[in-house]
């Protein structure tokens, strides 16, 4: 059809060329057998349906055979070169496969262990459940992020569903977020759960959600490659400045230092404010932003399936 087209704005059109995609269609898409039946298949049609009749005279036999021959060396190479690119995309899904499998095996590994380490917590401080508790919920938090991330099948999080799958079990009411889809590495992923573990169960004994009409605003933004963070506090009783630095606060520290972060704590008279910025690596940037147009196609796609479906 291409080329009955091409003969109508141009009767000296290339009588092969138009069979070149074809066969390089079939060749990528079918292996090199479908690629070499597209490649006769198209030198036939094109010998029998294209070719003038004057072209069987002996002055322009040359001119044929040597048309057919380029035609067919340009088929073995596009056909070579559609094999092997066929080939490295089969071996590029093997790796794929074989990596996920060894990243689920991992993942496994990973949650029986930590497992293990809450047993032996459980059973080792038994005699202090104050203490057996803390560190048992901080483990369910390191695991429960680590299970986002395979069954996502992910390296990243977004800050918000980092944020969310810490404030599941309370009233979503209670808290206000501010702020774009944020990509994080999983290394800040895990340490972002981990912080936000620890300021929730803070707030929950002694800040804002101790009490009933309490609120916890977290905002975020990315200026450049810098991730700027901040958890606020609103009505609850008023905080104290600690005489020395628990857990939260000491993993807050050392644990920036790893993103070349640091982190800003003032206990105000409304309740506790938290600054903290960390710096995101160079290419993740534009890794979220791809990451969130396609969240933004998906969601368009599933509004107009909706759509559809109601107008059947």
């Amino acid at each position: 059809m291409v080329r009955t087209g091409l003969g109508l704005i141009s009767p000296d059109s290339a009588v092969f060329a138009p069979y070149y995609s074809a066969t390089l269609v079939a060749a990528l898409v079918g292996g090199t057998p479908s690629g070499v039946i597209a490649a006769l298949l198209g030198g036939l049609v094109a010998y029998w349906r294209f070719v003038p009749p004057e072209w069987g005279a002996t002055p322009f036999l040359v001119e044929q055979l040597v048309s057919l021959f380029l035609f067919a060396l340009s088929s073995v190479v596009i056909i070579w070169a559609a094999e092997s690119y066929h080939s490295l995309l089969q071996r590029l899904r093997e790796t794929e496969r074989t990596r996920q499998l060894f990243n689920i095996e991992l993942a496994h590994r990973i949650k029986n262990s930590l497992s293990s380490v809450q047993a032996i917590i459980s059973q080792t401080l038994k005699d202090h459940p104050d203490v057996r508790n803390k560190l048992s919920a901080r483990i369910i938090a390191l695991a429960a992020t680590n299970d986002f991330l395979l069954q996502s099948e992910r390296q990243s999080a977004s800050v918000r569903e980092i944020v969310t799958n810490e404030f599941a079990p309370y009233d979503a009411s209670r808290f206000e977020l501010v702020g774009d889809d944020v990509e994080c590495p999983s290394t800040l992923a895990i340490f972002l759960s981990l912080i936000f573990h620890e300021l929730t169960t803070n707030a929950v004994k002694y800040g804002a959600l101790s009490k009933t009409d309490g609120l916890v605003s977290v905002s975020w933004k990315v200026t450049g490659n810098q991730l700027d963070m901040e958890w606020v506090e609103r009505g609850g009783p008023k905080p104290s400045t600690p005489t020395n630095d628990g857990f939260g606060t000491t993993l807050l520290r050392t644990g920036l230092e790893q993103f070349n972060g640091f982190v800003d704590m003032q206990f105000e008279p409304t309740g506790l404010r938290v600054k903290l910025s960390v710096i995101l690596p160079p290419d993740f940037q534009d890794r979220s932003r791809s990451i969130a147009r396609e969240q933004l196609r998906r969601r368009s796609n599933i509004w107009e399936s909706g759509l559809l479906a109601k107008i059947h």
